[in-house]
């Protein structure tokens, strides 16, 4: 089931106070959310998916957490209730658990 463009928006929504550097973009019928350069996470099957990493296990011990794909880590599911403020707190704390994202390939002509 591929996330809708409303759910995108909303979560979008969430990050206003982090606009200037949260963006939400969407990828093979899903979302992929970057913050300054790095994966933050994604938006699945209608679900808030946050990298999961030491910083968000000590802040979210009890999350549930999901596959985004079959045989993927477990991701920490962000129940959509959160308040925007916790949401933005939340990914400025595990900014430095995050990997950089790759460069992406230059097309050959």
């Amino acid at each position: 089931m591929a996330t809708s463009k409303e759910y995108a928006d909303f979560i979008r929504d969430k990050f206003a106070r982090l606009s200037d550097v949260v963006t939400v973009k969407p990828m093979m019928g899903e979302y992929v959310i970057h913050m300054a350069g790095k994966v933050l996470g994604f938006l699945g099957d209608g679900q808030l998916l946050l990298e999961p990493g030491p910083t968000i296990d000590r802040l979210l011990p009890d999350v549930e957490k999901r596959e985004l794909f079959p045989g993927s880590k477990l991701f920490p599911i962000i129940d959509d209730s959160i308040s925007p403020y916790r949401l933005c707190e939340i990914a400025q704390a595990i900014y430095d658990d995050l990997p950089v994202s790759k460069p992406r390939k230059s097309k050959k002509d």
